[in-house]
């Protein structure tokens, strides 16, 4: 949170859709991706069953690409988090909000996905899944948590930060892209920027680490020496 008139820590989190898309493909076509690390559990909600648009091989291939494609989406939602913090100093709306999202279409550009032209049958089944005709597709999405990232917590971690490094906490930002996934999950996608599962914001222990991750990284390299 920034609070105009006097210096403070900064700290946003959302839902960033482009992921969970990206995730309904993978868990609606029967993706084989392995979780861990980098790639998320499965969605917290029911899914359609998409199986059988691709045949086992290609269901492989498929299965490959997804995970190049995921991780340029994670690479565009890290670049997305810093540049909210950095946007020019402006009063032109519009572009601000270009500024934020630069780069989004190149990696996301629904509905014909011709950035991934290079990259068949992944373009056809992430085609035929997100454009489902609305009411074909029984997922059902989970209401906003209210306890997502408890703002006494998110106070007291950003305060601690800034006196363990020795830095004025109006260095501190962070942003965090809540993903409804099942479990407790999270993964530092790049400085200052965590993603992390709805269950891990919400867990006040999970919650206080991925505040950790997101502050802490943030900071430049001399900070984090000193």
């Amino acid at each position: 949170m920034y609070k105009r008139g006097s210096p403070s820590w900064r700290f946003g989190h959302g839902d960033m859709g482009y992921l969970r898309s990206a995730l309904l493909v993978r868990d609606a076509a029967g993706l084989p991706v392995d979780a861990g690390g980098d790639i998320p559990p499965r969605l917290a909600e029911n899914v359609p069953d998409y199986q059988d648009l691709l045949a086992p091989g290609d269901r492989r291939t498929a299965g490959q690409q997804w995970v190049f494609w995921w991780r340029r989406l994670v690479g565009q939602a890290a670049r997305e988090a810093r540049q909210k913090w950095t946007a020019p100093p402006s009063d032109d709306f519009e572009s601000v909000i270009r500024h934020r999202f630069a780069g989004r279409k190149e990696v996301f550009d629904p509905p014909d996905f011709a950035s991934l032209t290079d990259m068949e049958p992944l373009r056809s089944v992430v085609r035929a899944v997100l454009g489902m005709p609305p009411g074909r597709s029984d997922s059902r999405r989970r209401g906003p948590d209210r306890r997502i990232f408890d703002f006494e917590l998110v106070r007291h971690m950003a305060e601690r930060t800034a006196v363990d490094f020795g830095v004025p906490v109006s260095d501190l930002t962070g942003y965090a892209h809540v993903i409804e996934v099942d479990g407790l999950w999270w993964y530092l996608a790049g400085p200052g920027c965590v993603l992390c599962s709805a269950e891990a914001a919400s867990d006040l222990s999970a919650a206080a680490d991925v505040l950790h991750e997101a502050f802490t990284s943030g900071l430049s390299p001399d900070e984090t020496r000193s």
